[in-house]
């Protein structure tokens, strides 16, 4: 037991430095342009149109084994029903492959578009993984000419938050 905690001690701060350096790096990209998403595969409510560039995207990244990344889910599909016939898309990006991915999809019910980029690359290029560190959920608002405007916790995402991002309002912290 003593071991569990000293090692647990050891680890907090590492991690939590790894949080803040994170976090950091994420508000250095509010205000930059993405080229695109990648995507390798549509797994969920694939879209008739998957050009996404001058759409309002709500790009929400999540993990099979990330229990507030689930959590989270009804949240987000309330949210995108309030949103129904707008210029926003609601895109769950998780970087599993297909085969693990399907057996959450059947007991978890996604009404967003859920993708998975197996390369990582948009979670590299968007700084959800920085120096090898993962923090899930994590969304990330990008406007209908793909800047970044926002990063949050999905729970922090609201209707309020998200009629500001539609008509261009800048976003406080």
């Amino acid at each position: 037991m003593r071991k569990v905690f000293l090692i647990l001690t050891l680890l907090f701060p590492i991690i939590l430095f790894a949080q803040f350096d994170l976090t950091k790096k994420q508000s250095e990209m509010i205000g930059t342009k993405i080229k695109e998403l990648t995507i390798t595969d549509y797994l969920l409510n694939k879209p008739a149109n998957t050009n996404f560039n001058h759409t309002f995207k709500v790009v929400e990244f999540w993990a099979t084994w990330c229990k507030p990344c689930l959590r989270a889910v009804p949240h987000l599909n309330r949210l995108q029903n309030k949103f129904t016939n707008r210029n926003l898309v609601f895109i769950s990006v998780t970087y599993e492959p297909p085969e693990v991915t399907f057996k959450t999809l059947e007991k978890v019910k996604f009404e967003s578009v859920v993708v998975s980029d197996q390369t990582k690359s948009t979670h590299r290029s968007l700084h959800i993984e920085y120096k090898g560190t993962m923090v899930l959920p994590r969304t990330v608002l990008i406007d209908d000419e793909n800047n970044i405007v926002w990063y949050g916790k999905p729970n922090q995402l609201s209707e309020k938050l998200l009629e500001k991002f539609l008509r261009k309002e800048k976003i406080l912290y």
